[in-house]
Parts: structure tokens; sequence; C-alpha cells
């Protein structure tokens, strides 16, 4: 998973050659791995026809190809692959699920999801409340970023249709528990969609287990390539589509496909079943070391948030005290970091996230999140540490007079 990128340069730390900036925003998105981008080169070369053509062999092979896909995300969550329904990302295939569930139906409609959703959960539950007669309520959690069960069955309704809650939280890494969830579900007969997102590169989800109706995935949060996800639909879900114009993917979710996008969220997945306990073993391993190294040096000066909830390993969110977040990404130059989410981090606006768990202004504006991912060393993390040790002493010390220039929640200029 090499980067290409011209404008880095090597340092030798603790005996080792780095590179530099370090990559630490794997919740933003995943690197392409080598992989992939091979499976993908070569179905770009060798298949050129519209996989929908179902009159020539060039159509039969690029159809083959989509098929394959289907399969290997299929079999990363337990589903059918005929369930799975490509989109363009996690994005369209929430909406398609919020939207498309709404819908299908008339009368009454209630829809339960929670307050520390991705934006692409919420902005759609706004627009059906605000346009479309829906009610929508958004259940609390607690210190820790967990929804109460007992308050999540006590504000199920007759006329609830669906409740979607997220799996793992793309700003603090907190998982919800989704069997429990989907047992609720299944008792009442209502429909259950999860952001399954951030989860799936080392959480073991099985869609029937777990009595899961709808999940949305993206391939460049699996170390495949961005513009292609995929929404798993249930057999006998009655959902409406979002899109007009063709009959293709059981007209749920009509338009050509690119069958070389496809194929790599396909093998994305194939490689993640095959590997993901390695993978969490390894993230789990850093993730450690990277508190413990920054514990040892700044002690109670840091706050992990959600530390006490189940969480993927690679994703570490910190709050400094005394010093704003920002002016700690200015002083950390070499390191890829953020304050967030990188889909609403230049609105300015404090974590809706944070601000659920019960954080004030002060402390959310302390926060930075850490991104560790497959490719990250132990090396890595311990100049990471040592780095961002370094620039808060310096920001408490006063020495460093941070830029007031052109300052944004983005991290440090790469997106």
């Amino acid at each position: 998973m090499a980067s290409r990128t011209t404008d880095r340069r090597q340092v030798m730390f603790e005996g080792e050659t780095l590179t530099l900036p370090i990559y630490l925003d794997y919740q933003a998105s995943t690197p392409l791995d080598h992989r992939i981008e091979k499976v993908m080169t070569d179905c770009l070369q060798d298949f050129t026809g519209n996989p929908h053509s179902s009159t020539h062999r060039f159509g039969h092979q690029g159809r083959r190809k989509i098929e394959e896909a289907q399969d290997h995300v299929a079999a990363l969550i337990n589903a059918r692959p005929h369930e799975i329904i490509f989109t363009a990302g996690a994005t369209e295939a929430n909406n398609l699920a919020l939207l498309g569930i709404a819908r299908a139906r008339t009368g009454p409609r209630h829809i339960i999801s929670g307050q520390t959703e991705h934006e692409s959960v919420l902005q759609p539950l706004d627009h059906l409340a605000a346009q479309e007669n829906v009610t929508v309520t958004l259940q609390p959690v607690d210190k820790n970023g967990l929804i109460n069960l007992d308050d999540l069955m006590s504000a199920i309704r007759p006329e609830t249709i669906l409740i979607s809650i997220m799996a793992a939280n793309n700003e603090t890494g907190v998982c919800q528990n989704l069997s429990a969830i989907g047992q609720i579900c299944k008792e009442r007969r209502i429909l259950f969609h999860t952001d399954a997102v951030q989860a799936l590169a080392t959480e073991k989800i099985d869609v029937r287990a777990m009595n899961i109706s709808l999940l949305s995935l993206s391939a460049h949060k699996l170390y495949g390539p961005m513009g292609i996800g995929a929404l798993y639909v249930r057999d006998g879900t009655e959902i409406t589509p979002l899109l007009h114009g063709g009959a293709q993917q059981r007209s749920i979710r009509p338009g050509t496909l690119p069958t070389a996008l496809c194929t790599g969220l396909g093998e994305a997945c194939r490689l993640i079943r095959e590997y993901r306990s390695n993978a969490r073993e390894h993230l789990q391993g850093l993730r450690a070391r990277l508190i413990q190294r920054l514990e040892a040096e700044l002690g109670n000066a840091i706050e992990l948030n959600g530390e006490e909830a189940p969480h993927i390993p690679g994703c570490v969110s910190l709050t400094f005290k005394g010093i704003e977040a920002e002016d700690l990404l200015h002083e950390l130059p070499d390191l890829a970091l953020s304050t967030g989410s990188a889909c609403s981090s230049t609105s300015g606006e404090p974590s809706h996230v944070l601000r659920a768990m019960g954080q004030n202004s002060i402390d959310i504006a302390g926060t930075i999140r850490l991104g560790i991912g497959q490719p990250t060393t132990v090396a890595e993390v311990n100049y990471a540490a040592a780095q961002i040790v370094t620039a808060y002493r310096r920001l408490i010390a006063g020495n460093a007079i941070p830029s007031k220039q052109g300052k944004t929640t983005h991290h440090n200029g790469i997106s």
C-alpha cells in the first residue's frame, strides 16, 4: 500500500526509516491495496463490454465479474449474492435504505436512529421529517457513546417501520450492540438498518445471525477504491428506488455498473474476510502502544473518549486539556490527523457526536482523532506519540504561536 505522493520525505527514527507525513486518518479513507489495484487494472484492460449487454461475450464476461464481486461482498456479511446492491458509496447506500424504506410505505411512519449517526443518515432523516411527514426519533447516548437498549425499546411505537443504528462510530470507534438491536427488531417485526462502514475491516458482522435487514458499506474504508459501495437488502424487503432509468440490480438501483470498481470492492471484501483476525490483532497492539506512550508522558492531560465501550481497534479519540485541537494539528505537519469526520470537517460546527456524549464546547475543541490502519507500523506509532507529546508541551508552555490564518478543522491539508 505504498504511497506515490511525490512531496514526501524520509527520516530516521529509532533506527528505522520513516516516510513523512505519516498517514493516521484511516477512518476518513484507507489507501488502495496494491492487490486490489492489480485486480482492477486487469479488469479495465480485459473487460471492456457493458456488463448488462446480453448478446455477446464481452457483456457476458463483464456480468460474470460483477457476479463474482457480489459473491465476495455477500460472503463477508453472510448474505446471498443477489441481496447485494452496488451503489456509488455508503452515502448513497444510506440514503437508499432510509428514503427507500420510508417511501415504500403508506400511512403513519416512524423511524428510530441515534444522535451520533453519520450525517449521511441524519440528513436524510431530517428530510423525511421536514418534507415527507415521517416522524423521527433520535436516541441519546451515554458518556461512552452507547445507546441504552431499554430506552430504545421504549421509543418503539405501533407505526415504527425502521431502526437505523450504526455499527461503529466514525469519530470515536464505539461499537453498538447489533445483535441485541437486531433481536429487538425481530421480536417487534421492525426493519433494522446499520451503517457498517467503519466496522467491517475488523469486526465480524453476520446479517442473518444479527437479524439485519439492510446494511451499508463502502470500498474505500476497506482498502478498496473510492466511488463504490453497496447496500445489502434482505430478501422480501420492500424498497422504493431513488433512481429511475433501467432494470439493473432488480430495479432497486438502476444504471450501468462500473465493472472495475465493483471488482475492486469484491476483492477488498475477499481480502478483509481472509485477513481480518490478523488485522484486528495488529491494530489492537498498535492502539495499546500509542495510548500507553501518550498516557505515560501526558497523564491526566489527555482523556480517551468512549474507552469504556466496545470499539474498533483502529480508532482513537483523544481530548487534550488546555489547548485547541486545531492548534495541535498545526504543530504536527508530519502527521495526517483530523479533528473528526472528514465529511463535516469544513462546517465549523462542534462535533455532534462528542456533544451527544456530554462533552462541553471546550473539550470538543481540544479533541483529535487518530486512525490506525493495516499498513501502520510500530515505528510510525512511536514517532506519532513522540511528536504529539512534544507539540502539546510546546503549546502548553506557550513557546509556539499557532497560526490564526486559514485554520479549519481539516486535517493538515491531506484529504
